[in-house]
C-alpha cells in the first residue's frame, strides 16, 4: 500500500448530477506553503544546505532528513532577491547540485535533502521484489508490472565551460571545464556551452559548480519513459527491472519523475463512458540508469535591473569602517533585519575616480552616508558602490541653490569638528580658489615652483617661519619695502655684507642717527659719542680743514626719537584682529 500525505491546498465543489456531485482536491507537501511567501533577505557565511535547512526550520518544517555527502563551500554573501521562499530554495539547490524528494507515510511525510541521487535507496532487488516488464498483459494483471518501456538517447551539450572574475586574483581567469566523456557514446564532443559569469569566486567552488551544470544540461540525454501499474515506483528510488527482451535493460533504474492516474468507474455511473468498468490505476514515469548522475535544471537567478540605495554602517562608535581594499558595509532599506552595524552586509567595493597600483584617488564613504549600489552583471550577490548622494540627513556643505556656483572638496575631522577643504567659486567677479587645512599643510615640489600674482598678496604666520635656500636668493621690490620686527633682528653673513642706498641711507635709534647722503655727506647726531681704537686711529681730510668744537656749532641731522615701545605697538596692531 502506498500513502500520499500532504496539505489540502484546494478543495472545489463541481457539477452536480442526478445522484452525485463532483469534487476536486489538491494535496501538496508542506513545502508548497513556501511558495506563498517572498522576501528580500541576506545570508552571510553559510553553505547552501545550511541556508535551506534554516529556512525550513524557521517555518516549522522540521520533518526533514539531510544526506549531504560532498563538501559545500560557505557563501560569503547570498541574497534572496524578492523570490518566493520555494523558488529561492529550489534555485540554491539546483546551483549546488542538491536534490529533494518526499517519503510519505500514514501520519506524515519527510522531506529528504541530498546531494547524491544514488544515496536515496531502492524499492528492492532482483531477488526479492523486482519490477516486471509485461507489455502484453491485457486486462487486469495478477501482479503489478510495467506495460511500456521506451528508452531514448538525445544529443545534448557535451562540454560545459565557465569563467568568472574576482578582484583578489584579477589575472586568473577562473576557467573550469566539465565534459561528459563517459556517456557521450557516438555524440560529438564539440557541443560546448560557455557561461560567464560562473557565479563562483574560488576553484574549490568553481569545479563542482561546472560539473553540476553539465549534469543538469544532460539530465535527459539517456532516459527511459515507462508506463504501468506498479505503485512502488517513487521519485529518487531505484528499482530492478526483469523480463525485458533486451537483456541490457534488465538492470537497475532510478525513477526521477512520476505521474499517477486512477479512476473509480463505479463513481461515474452518471457518465455513459466507462460507467460499467471497475477501478483502474496507471502510472507514467521517467527513469535513468542507476549509475547515471542526475541534477535538476538550473533556475533563473533574479537580475537587479537598476541601482539601489543603501547607507554606510559600521561597529558602534566608529565613523570610518573599511578593509584593506577600501570596502565598506551597508544597510539596505529593504533589509528588515535592521542590524545597522558591521554585520549588515558583506564587504562592498567602492568605485573611485582613479584607481591605480598604489596611486590614484580615494575617498572612503563614512558611516551614515548614502551610497548608490549597482550589481555586477545584475547579480544580487555582487553589489558594488558606484557613488554617493546627499539626502535630508546629509546635506551639501553649502546652502543650495544659494551657492550653486561653488564647487568644493570638503572633508571632516575623524571624531572631531574640524575639516579640510579645497573650494572653487565660479561666480562672475568673485572667482576664488580657497584652501583650508585644519592642522598642517605640506607641499613638496621636486623641481621648480613658479607663482604669479597679478595684484596683492597677504601672508600671516601665527608663530614661527623658517626659510632655507640651498643656493642663491634674490628679492626684487619695485616700490617700497618695509620690515617691522617686534623683537630682535639678527643678520649673520659669512662673507661680504653690502647695503646700498641710491639717495640716502639712514640708521636711527632713539636720539641717535647716522645718515649717509648721495652727495657724499655723512651726518652723525647723538647725545654723546665714544670712538675707541684698540691700536692706531687716523682722521684725514684730503682737501679741506678739520674743525673740532667749531663756534656756532656744525650743521647736522635730527633724530626723530623713534622708541621701541612705539614699534612694538605698531607690530602688535597687525595681530590684534585675531
Amino acid at each position: 500500500m502506498r500513502y500520499v500525505h500532504g496539505l489540502v491546498s484546494l478543495f472545489q465543489q463541481g457539477d452536480t448530477g442526478f445522484r452525485r456531485t463532483r469534487y476536486t482536491a489538491v494535496v501538496e507537501p508542506t513545502l508548497a506553503r513556501f511558495n506563498l511567501r517572498s522576501n528580500w533577505r541576506i545570508f552571510q557565511a553559510q553553505t547552501a544546505p545550511d541556508i535551506i535547512t534554516n529556512m525550513l526550520a524557521e517555518q516549522k518544517l522540521t520533518d526533514i532528513r539531510t544526506e549531504i555527502c560532498f563538501e559545500h563551500q560557505p557563501r560569503e554573501y547570498c541574497v534572496q532577491a524578492g523570490e518566493t521562499d520555494l523558488d529561492f530554495i529550489a534555485r540554491l539547490a539546483a546551483e549546488e547540485g542538491l536534490l529533494y524528494t518526499f517519503e510519505h507515510r500514514a501520519d506524515g511525510h519527510t522531506l529528504v535533502l541530498t546531494d547524491r541521487v544514488g544515496g536515496l535507496g531502492t524499492i528492492g532487488t532482483h531477488t526479492d521484489c523486482p519490477v516486471i516488464y509485461q507489455p502484453m498483459g491485457g486486462g487486469d494483471s495478477k501482479e503489478p508490472a510495467l506495460t511500456r518501456f521506451h528508452y531514448t538517447e538525445q544529443v545534448r551539450t557535451a562540454r560545459q565551460v565557465q569563467r568568472d572574475y574576482t578582484f583578489t586574483h584579477p589575472r586568473y581567469n577562473q576557467q573550469h571545464t566539465a565534459t561528459g566523456d563517459q556517456d557521450l557514446n557516438n555524440q560529438h564532443k564539440d557541443y560546448e556551452r560557455y557561461d560567464y559569469p560562473g557565479r563562483y569566486k574560488r576553484d574549490i567552488a568553481g569545479k563542482p559548480f561546472t560539473k553540476t551544470r553539465l549534469a543538469a544540461l544532460r539530465n535527459d540525454a539517456k532516459l527511459a519513459h515507462v508506463e504501468g501499474d506498479d505503485e512502488r515506483l517513487q521519485p529518487g528510488l531505484a528499482f530492478d527491472l526483469n523480463d525485458h527482451p533486451r537483456e541490457d535493460f534488465n538492470d537497475r533504474w532510478r525513477t526521477i519523475a512520476i505521474k499517477h492516474e486512477g479512476k473509480q468507474h463505479t463513481s461515474l455511473q452518471e457518465e455513459s463512458f466507462g460507467s460499467g468498468l471497475g477501478t483502474s490505476y496507471t502510472l507514467k514515469a521517467s527513469a535513468i540508469r542507476w549509475t547515471s548522475d542526475w541534477k535538476a535544471p538550473m533556475r533563473p537567478k533574479p537580475c537587479i535591473d537598476g541601482p539601489q540605495i543603501a547607507t554606510v554602517v559600521g561597529p558602534p562608535g566608529e565613523e570610518i569602517y573599511c578593509d584593506e581594499w577600501g570596502r565598506v558595509k551597508v544597510q539596505f532599506p529593504w533589509d528588515r533585519s535592521d542590524k545597522n552595524n558591521d554585520h549588515s552586509s558583506c564587504w562592498i567595493r567602492v568605485t573611485q575616480g582613479w584607481a591605480g597600483a598604489t596611486w590614484g584617488s580615494i575617498a572612503i564613504p563614512r558611516v551614515g552616508q548614502e551610497l548608490v549600489i549597482s550589481h555586477l552583471d545584475g547579480d544580487p550577490d555582487q553589489p558594488i558602490a558606484t557613488g554617493t548622494a546627499y539626502r535630508q540627513t546629509n546635506l551639501p556643505p553649502y546652502e543650495l541653490p544659494k551657492h550653486k556656483t561653488r564647487m568644493t572638496i570638503k572633508s571632516r575631522t575623524h571624531k572631531g569638528e574640524g575639516f579640510n577643504e579645497l573650494r572653487f567659486e565660479d561666480e562672475l567677479g568673485q572667482e576664488e580658489v580657497f584652501i583650508h587645512a585644519q592642522k598642517d599643510q605640506n607641499t613638496v615640489v621636486k623641481n621648480n615652483q613658479t607663482q604669479s600674482i597679478g595684484a596683492d598678496r597677504s601672508s600671516q604666520v601665527g608663530q614661527d617661519e623658517t626659510i632655507t635656500v640651498g643656493r642663491t636668493r634674490m628679492r626684487v621690490v619695485k616700490a617700497n619695502d618695509t620690515l617691522k620686527v617686534g623683537g630682535s633682528k639678527n643678520d649673520h653673513v659669512a662673507g661680504e655684507y653690502y647695503i646700498g642706498g641710491g639717495k640716502q641711507l639712514r640708521l636711527e635709534c632713539g636720539k641717535t642717527v647716522i645718515e649717509l647722503n648721495e652727495n657724499g655727506d655723512l651726518n652723525i647726531t647723538c647725545e654723546n659719542f665714544n670712538i675707541t681704537g684698540m691700536n692706531a686711529g687716523k682722521v684725514n681730510t684730503l682737501s679741506g680743514k678739520l674743525d673740532l668744537n667749531m663756534s656756532g656749532k656744525a650743521s647736522g641731522t635730527t633724530a626723530n626719537g623713534v622708541s621701541g615701545a612705539e614699534i612694538q605697538s605698531d607690530v602688535d596692531g597687525y595681530f590684534n584682529h585675531e
